[in-house]
């Protein structure tokens, strides 16, 4: 805890060196930025009719666990001997230990950040070698773009032989200095009408246009989960299993909503009925077809196929808690890209950053103004932990008695549960 507690505290010092001096268009464990500015990204350069037409998919060999710990020392701006320390310190297995003559910190909280400061300088590098050029009075660009998330990335370019004959070499020239190596047989060259997968997303040209959808791999490994949870829960009450799934649906539809989702949202809500229609007839093996679809699915606003249970509240009241159906809870929503040159540790880019944060609260709080009313008094802060409210970690709504009068608290989820648990014990 306490050498935890330490990187944390260094972090924070280098946590700004290393945001100023990162490649823009790497998004990975990074504050402000998210998994979707990458995938808007490579939305961005591939989308247009003269868009490059080839993509490097680089794959890097276990990065966080090879990094050059000479490397590290020589370039990262921190304490050497605290650095060298934590780089030797190894890791315990099964009550073995094991020392470390490479990588980066096991679990530590500062290894994203030296495995990010690692990798940047590669945009730089590219960008000086692929110049715009005049050829005979005309501009001509080899179209050449890095998007990294981490130690995923893709390079974009207007032609096969440059990737494999110049990009491809020069990118594992710069991973060997820093002691990191290519797979060879997952760093693939792809053609852009045939789509790459990039972050849980396939992104593919169809004609002039481009799509950004679920892959299939990710729908497979969505529906394991929910199968997972409605084969495990045979004998549980319609409401909790609702409150099960739905904090999936929620989840999974949130990341994938910004992408072109209606026929991959249709096809998984097929596949979550057909799996509870399967549930409740393994419940009700001798009622017939009509007396299970009336016990547990309801005509909700015109669609009589709603998974739906009454349940009491604390209150005393009736209320009915319907299951999330990602076609209809979780339309197309653009996303705005973050501008690659914000930096949120400089003051001149305070103003920007909250107004991106309005704005992403503003569509997460649609139709409920009192809470966009709460969250505005509220300074934008949790009044518990003092850390911003915002779309990034979970949060909820906390009845409380101020002054003698009933009141609710926009409150982090995290600490919503921490306080009920001290309530509990205190009783």
């Amino acid at each position: 805890m306490k050498d935890r507690a330490m990187q944390a505290l260094y972090l924070m010092a280098l946590e700004p060196v290393s945001e100023t001096t990162a490649d823009t268009r790497s998004y990975g464990f990074r504050k402000e930025r998210r998994c979707m500015d990458a995938v808007q990204q490579c939305h961005n350069i591939l989308r247009k009719g003269y868009s490059p037409e080839w993509i490097l998919e680089g794959d890097i060999k276990g990065c966080f666990d090879h990094i050059s710990h000479e490397w590290l020392l020589a370039n990262i701006p921190m304490d050497k001997a605290m650095l060298r320390k934590w780089l030797k310190c190894g890791y315990i297995f099964n009550k073995q230990m094991f020392p470390t003559e490479e990588g980066t910190p096991q679990g530590g909280i500062i290894s994203p950040t030296l495995a990010n400061m690692t990798l940047d300088g590669l945009q730089k590098v590219l960008a000086e070698k692929y110049k715009r050029v005049r050829i005979k009075g005309k501009l001509y660009s080899p179209m050449v773009n890095l998007v990294r998330y981490a130690d995923d990335f893709i390079i974009t370019c207007e032609n096969r032989e440059t990737l494999e004959k110049e990009i491809k070499p020069l990118v594992a020239d710069f991973m060997s200095e820093r002691g990191l190596t290519l797979s060879e047989e997952k760093t693939v060259i792809t053609n852009i009408c045939d789509g790459f997968d990039f972050l849980g997303f396939n992104i593919r040209k169809y004609g002039n246009e481009i799509l950004t959808k679920p892959t299939k791999k990710a729908e497979k490994r969505f529906m394991e989960n929910i199968r997972k949870v409605i084969k495990g829960n045979k004998g549980c009450r319609q409401e909790s299993l609702i409150r099960m799934l739905n904090a999936k649906i929620r989840g999974w539809g949130a990341y994938y909503q910004h992408g072109a989702t209606r026929d991959s949202f249709h096809r998984v809500d097929h596949q979550i009925f057909l799996s509870l229609w399967q549930w409740a007839k393994r419940r009700h093996s001798k009622k017939e077809k009509r007396w299970i679809k009336d016990r547990y699915w309801h005509n909700i606003r015109g669609n009589s196929w709603t998974f739906a249970a009454k349940f009491k509240k604390s209150n005393g009241k009736e209320d009915q808690l319907t299951l999330l159906t990602l076609a209809s809870s979780f339309p197309f929503l653009q996303y705005t890209q973050i501008k690659g040159d914000m930096n949120p540790f400089d003051v001149d880019c305070r103003l920007y950053f909250n107004q991106r944060m309005k704005s992403k609260m503003l569509v997460s709080l649609k139709g409920r103004k009192s809470l966009l009313y709460l969250w505005e008094k509220q300074g934008r802060k949790c009044p518990i932990c003092g850390e911003p409210i915002d779309t990034h970690k979970a949060w909820n709504v906390m009845p409380t008695v101020q002054n003698g009068r009933k009141c609710n608290l926009l409150v982090h989820d995290k600490c919503f549960k921490l306080s009920h648990k001290s309530n509990d014990n205190n009783k």
